[in-house]
């Protein structure tokens, strides 16, 4: 019974991180997702979201 809960919980916590759709909003979210929270995206990075303030853009290598 006990590894029943386990597997319910690791779905749980995992299954969000599966539905990710590089909708990044924070930047906890931007980080696991290999950006950088910048002021702009130069160069060859690409904005993938942003981190929380509407200047602030989360940056992935392209």
């Amino acid at each position: 019974m006990r590894i029943h809960y386990l597997f319910t919980f690791l779905l749980g916590l995992l299954l969000p991180l599966a539905a990710f759709t590089q909708n990044v909003r924070n930047p906890v979210s931007c980080i696991a997702n290999g950006g950088i929270c910048w002021g702009a995206c130069r160069g060859n990075f690409k904005q993938i979201g942003t981190c929380g303030l509407p200047k602030v853009r989360c940056c992935k290598k392209k």
